[in-house]
């Protein structure tokens, strides 16, 4: 199976694609159960990879997390312009293909809010469904106790667009839903290391300073799983988790969600309206974190693990790059054997 990336207008495309809430049919075993035995289906296009910076051919295996290949290095901020893409691609979620383009329309590895939506236009309500037990789609509190440290609150002439949840460096963080990790990245000036995952209900969650992230952009996640451990990093005074809510880009607080510090949530769905940024009217809608401000991406490099068969002659050609240019960046000969398993740095 290939992928098709193509650079796109983010505006235009990203408004309403998850207001129809998609539903996508699945059925899978619970994460404390053994795996079973099925054969595997196969997926129903073919697509080609071409995005202005990239052009190639990338083959994902059905069973392991999408993009295996391409990871992000987000040591820096990037002032360049961010490349938005969309990938229309097949992924095997509990035995069953589903297109990603269905849930995941706009697809930027690098930057927090790459959609260009101002909260003031939303005008539609949407019934997100947040779990649903018959189709073994659960949620997870962010950890295991939740006691609250500070509010969703507008302070010091900007907003703090979350909430923050007392904890130990070191303690386990977990996905709140099913979904794809998104970015994994580092904001020292704000977030510090933070990691943002989509799911299937259009929201997406941010999870910041963390002392560790343990997940990589592209990888699947159930709700539950450890995605990161608690700490201190960026701009903080103290071990906390920084927690968001966001839909289309825009962060709401997450206490219309949850009912903190007793790490419940309030139902099943949650009806969003345009009631959920009545608190920005009249008020400027700056995030005390500048990451979080407007869609400003992160430099990212291109490592590429090399598998059976590869050779850097094809290597180069599917990155579009010469093979004297990842001789150099890895500091190696043109004529030096590859390693099955061996990073190379493209970009």
């Amino acid at each position: 199976m290939a992928v098709c990336l193509i650079s796109w207008n983010t505006q235009a495309q990203e408004r309403g694609k998850f207001r129809r809430n998609p539903k996508i049919n699945q059925s899978g075993n619970n994460a404390n159960e053994g795996p079973t035995t099925k054969a595997t289906p196969q997926p129903e296009d073919e697509y080609e990879v071409e995005t202005s910076n990239l052009k190639f051919q990338s083959q994902f295996e059905p069973v392991k997390p999408l993009n295996p290949v391409v990871n992000e290095d987000t040591a820096t901020i990037d002032e360049g312009e961010t490349e938005v893409v969309i990938a229309e691609d097949s992924v095997l979620v509990a035995d069953e293909w589903v297109k990603a383009a269905e849930y995941f329309v706009i697809w930027d590895a690098r930057t927090i809010n790459p959609y260009g939506l101002k909260a003031e236009d939303f005008d539609e309500p949407v019934d997100l469904k947040l779990y649903d037990q018959a189709a073994n789609r659960m949620w997870s509190a962010p950890m295991d106790r939740t006691p609250v440290t500070s509010h969703f609150a507008y302070r010091w002439g900007r907003w703090h667009n979350g909430t923050d949840l007392d904890l130990e460096t070191g303690d386990s963080v977990r996905s709140t839903y099913d979904g794809m990790v998104r970015i994994v990245a580092w904001d020292g000036s704000g977030y510090g290391r933070f990691v943002v995952v989509r799911h299937y209900n259009g929201l997406e969650t941010l999870y910041g300073h963390l002392s560790k992230q343990m997940v990589e952009s592209g990888q699947l996640v159930k709700a539950g799983e450890v995605i990161g451990l608690g700490g201190n990093t960026g701009r903080s005074s103290g071990s906390h988790l920084h927690y968001e809510n966001r839909y289309e880009g825009n962060p709401f607080d997450p206490e219309h969600i949850f009912d903190w510090p007793g790490a419940a949530i309030k139902s099943d769905h949650f009806l969003l309206t345009a009631s959920a940024w009545s608190h920005i009217r009249g008020k400027s809608t700056k995030s005390e974190f500048e990451a979080g401000d407007a869609p400003k991406a992160y430099s990212r490099s291109i490592l590429h693990k090399v598998r059976s068969g590869d050779t850097l002659g094809s290597i180069a050609s599917r990155y579009g790059v010469s093979i004297s240019s990842i001789a150099r960046k890895n500091r190696m000969s043109t004529r030096t054997t590859l390693r099955i398993g061996q990073k190379l740095r493209i970009k």
